[in-house]
């Protein structure tokens, strides 16, 4: 497994700081730390990980060495799906070629600023098996979503959504989940006919909520906001792979896959975005119990295999801290209460983003 995180770069007041180039060089690892899609953020991309205390010291080591080349730059690293406080123009977008392809051909997309996001890759043997998995995933996006809200404030203000970048990013054409296709050959011919309607700009721009790689042999679940903290990474990286294992073991044992209609999915996915997953307090009383059952039934099926991946203590420890501490989203609006200037509501990101040394 692997885990690509983006960040956003902030001044102290909050604005965004268009300084990813410079960060990059400063942070000296080019393949690691990368410049993203506005000239206000970066990426990371761990090694290949097989444990997840592996996992835990890449993803501590990464962030702590673009802190310290975002501080270099003038700017605070911080780890929330959307710019809370004021975004970037369309203007913002990177000056590397296809870059500009994107924002000539998708100026609504573009527009609605950067937004960053926690990708998770579980390698596959084949694709026909990922394909097969994809297929099995889709009724489970929500619930991972709900896991990873994380993006509640855009222009100084509340949005309502508690994945305010899931709302922004439905403005490109193929940000959706993908389909219950039947072979490698059929996820292949639709990838291929939304790059020549020009939905998608190339094979790397269609932007499923969980897709085949365009670079390495792995399932890509890109559903999710990126996450507050190194915790919250480590127990989703956990989830993700307990899931996937359990949806491999369905396709080996010809389990066929549960149909569920596209506009359901849909519906479940704005549910977990406007943050009416209760993963805490949730009761028969409570209007969210409904939804709040995706999540149950996330961990029901996956409680399996968490011993044969080496999750069952990360992910039952991030269970219990989000259910004592709240989501990304619900984090972020009372450090937002208990702020009393926008720098100060900087100050408390960039302190939740950056992990303690001694987590390596």
């Amino acid at each position: 497994m692997g885990v690509e995180e983006e960040f956003l770069l902030l001044a102290d007041d909050g604005s965004v700081a268009p300084v990813a180039s410079r960060v990059v060089r400063l942070a000296g690892l080019a393949e690691r730390i990368k410049p993203e899609y506005m000239t206000y953020q970066v990426e990371t991309t761990t090694t290949v990980c097989t444990r997840l205390d592996e996992l835990r010291r890449d993803l501590v080591r990464l962030r702590l060495i673009a802190a310290d080349a975002a501080e270099q730059a003038g700017a605070r690293l911080v780890a929330v799906g959307a710019a809370p406080l004021a975004g970037g123009p369309l203007g913002a977008a990177s000056d590397e070629e296809r870059h500009r392809e994107l924002a000539r051909r998708y100026p609504g997309a573009t527009s609605a600023g950067g937004a960053c996001a926690c990708h998770v890759h579980i390698g596959m043997p084949d694709r026909e098996l990922a394909v097969a998995v994809l297929a099995r995933l889709r009724p489970w996006l929500p619930a991972l979503l709900a896991l990873t809200v994380n993006s509640p404030f855009a222009g100084a203000l509340d949005t309502g959504w508690a994945s305010f970048r899931y709302q922004t990013q439905l403005h490109w054409p193929t940000f959706r989940p993908p389909g219950a296709w039947a072979s490698a050959e059929r996820y292949d011919r639709v990838v291929r006919s939304l790059i020549v309607s020009g939905a998608a700009l190339d094979t790397a721009g269609v932007y499923f909520l969980a897709r085949l790689s365009a670079r390495y042999p792995t399932i890509e679940i890109r559903v999710g906001d990126t996450c507050l903290d190194v915790q919250d990474t480590v127990f989703y990286a956990g989830v993700v792979r307990a899931l996937v294992a359990s949806l491999v073991d369905d396709v080996r044992r010809r389990l066929k896959a549960i149909p569920t209609p596209a506009a359901l999915i849909d519906a479940q996915l704005l549910t977990a975005a406007h943050g009416q997953v209760r993963i805490r307090h949730s009761g028969p009383a409570d209007p969210a119990a409904a939804a709040a059952g995706a999540v149950a039934r996330l961990l029901a099926k996956i409680t399996p295999y968490l011993p044969a991946t080496d999750a069952v203590d990360e992910v039952h420890a991030g269970l219990n801290r989000l259910r004592r501490n709240g989501t990304g989203a619900e984090r972020q609006r009372r450090m937002w209460t208990g702020s009393s200037s926008p720098k100060g509501f900087v100050r408390s990101l960039t302190e939740a983003t950056i992990p303690l040394a001694a987590h390596l």
